[in-house]
């Protein structure tokens, strides 16, 4: 596990709500040089505390209504295969093996009852799946990074 401090801290509590702050920004917040947020930066980059950044968009100005929750019951010689189905889905969000009632969830923006039903049988129909438990949102699907809880590690 990599060491981080308050400052280090702070930049990612910040960059998580908006990761568009200028460093001069958080320079004046934590009382530091904005060279020293950059190399900071540079830093959680390199030892990959920082792997990336994304773009969130409003899917519903495209037209999706839904975000369709999957939870798969599978027999587990298939799971790689069930999986790399579930990857092909056009809108996926994401798609994981877990742990509890069931085995895999996936999510996927959907735009009408229909398209869930679609894929619901597209899922039914591989091989290895045994049950499948949808659930559709009908509030806009919202991301909350900035709730992340992070603090100073072995410092």
């Amino acid at each position: 596990m990599s060491k981080i401090d308050e400052i280090d801290a702070k930049i990612l509590k910040t960059l998580l709500k908006d990761a568009r702050t200028k460093f001069s920004d958080i320079a004046k917040e934590c009382k530091v040089s904005t060279t020293a947020i950059a190399n900071r930066f540079k830093k959680l980059k390199q030892t990959g505390i920082i792997t990336g950044t994304s773009l969130r968009v409003n899917m519903e100005n495209f037209g999706f209504k839904f975000v369709l929750s999957i939870e798969i019951n599978i027999d587990h010689k298939q799971e790689k295969q069930i999986i790399e189905t579930l990857n092909k889905l056009p809108n996926l969000i994401s798609c994981y093996s877990v742990i509890g009632k069931y085995d895999i969830h996936a999510a996927v923006h959907v735009k009408s009852l229909e398209q869930i039903n679609e894929i619901k049988n597209l899922i039914r129909t591989q091989k290895g799946v045994k049950k499948i438990g949808v659930n559709a949102s009908l509030d806009k699907f919202l991301v909350f990074p900035e709730n992340i809880l992070i603090e100073p590690i072995g410092t």
